[in-house]
């Protein structure tokens, strides 16, 4: 596994854009945003990643980023992921600096989610806030980018198949959205590390 500084993730995500819409999916879409926020651990920069209560109405015990559904009086997407965040783990955007949106990501529960990516130079202080989140831990900057640590899985309902990506961290079975999240992070850091 390649191990890529803060410097380094600054460098690869130079071209995501900031200027993000989730406009064009208001029709089908509940709009939705996540930061996906990389800190400078002990040995490696890690992600933060959170186990959403069992008791919520949408994606209940799933590991999640901090984020969640747009508000009206939200600016942007940009506003919206760090707002979320303040309210579930409590994290204050001193230091935060944001690099840009990946690609925007559609669920069959009907969300369309911006993926926000962030740096800090440290890991601030986090609360979990117990109405909305069960767990706050952190995995690996390299294990993320590592395209060959994604396995398929599927889920069949209804005599629907779904086919999605997963993850595996210790006891964490990362899967559905974050997994495809992660891996679309993981794809736009190796397709920018061959530049």
């Amino acid at each position: 596994m390649t191990v890529l500084s803060i410097a380094e993730l600054k460098r690869l995500t130079f071209d995501l854009g900031s200027d993000h819409t989730l406009e064009q999916y208001r029709d089908r879409h509940r709009l939705a945003a996540v930061l996906i926020l990389v800190y400078q651990g002990i040995y490696e920069p890690e992600i933060i990643l959170t186990r959403r209560c069992r008791t919520l109405a949408n994606h209940a015990g799933q590991i999640s980023f901090p984020g969640g559904t747009v508000d009206e009086s939200d600016t942007d997407p940009v506003y919206t992921a760090l707002r979320e965040a303040r309210e579930e783990i409590d994290l204050q955007e001193n230091g935060i600096e944001i690099l840009g949106i990946l690609e925007t990501t559609t669920l069959p529960s009907g969300f369309a989610i911006a993926p926000v990516v962030g740096v800090v130079e440290r890991l601030p202080v986090l609360t979990a806030n117990p109405a909305e989140v069960e767990e706050i831990f952190s995995i690996p900057l390299s294990l993320a980018n590592d395209l060959s640590c994604y396995q398929m899985d599927f889920l069949e309902k209804g005599g629907i198949r779904r086919d999605f990506y997963y993850l595996q961290h210790k006891d964490y079975y990362i899967w559905g959205a974050t997994a495809k999240m992660l891996r679309g992070l993981a794809v736009h850091l190796n397709s920018g590390s061959e530049l």
